[in-house]
């Protein structure tokens, strides 16, 4: 007769609702922030990219490289940072979930080789993210190449600003 089957400790109703509420509020103030501050100025800044230098870097540089490398690039940290010690400690415990972690639903424990292939599911599942980065780099750099003359688009766009 094989042994009843493990279940993780779930929260309680009250810990989840308060994670619900918390998940929505802070949903919400990052979307109203990225609308009223980021895209408005990242727009700004698309159009006047050739026309700024940061750090002797120009901006156009700064901007495609920034969209193809650095998003997916910090994306990818920050993956790696928590999914990753997420699968550490998977390893650790040679369990799924690891010892001490609630669940939202009723979640059976898996212990052995099935634990091991999900914690190697979440120590490598920052990697697409940093292929993305790498093709990227390279679709930045087409992009800069592509650019029309710099100092006939300035002109324009500053005489079409002070009108």
């Amino acid at each position: 007769m094989s042994p009843e089957p493990e279940f993780a400790q779930k929260y309680t109703t009250a810990e989840r609702f308060r994670t619900l509420i918390v998940g929505i509020t802070l949903g919400a103030l990052i979307i109203v922030l990225g609308k009223l501050y980021v895209f408005p100025w990242l727009a700004e800044f698309a159009v006047s990219a050739p026309c700024h230098k940061l750090f002797g870097i120009d901006g156009v540089s700064i901007f495609w490289y920034g969209i193809f490398v650095g998003i997916p690039a910090s994306i990818s940290v920050l993956v790696a940072t928590l999914l990753g010690w997420r699968g550490y400690k998977i390893i650790r415990d040679d369990q799924f979930p690891p010892a001490g972690e609630r669940v939202y639903r009723p979640t059976r424990i898996r212990r052995g080789k099935a634990a091991r292939l999900i914690a190697y599911a979440h120590l490598t599942a920052f990697l697409p993210l940093l292929v993305l980065s790498i093709w990227g780099n390279y679709q930045a750099q087409e992009m800069i190449t592509n650019i029309p003359d710099k100092a006939k688009l300035c002109t324009t766009t500053m005489s079409s600003k002070n009108k």
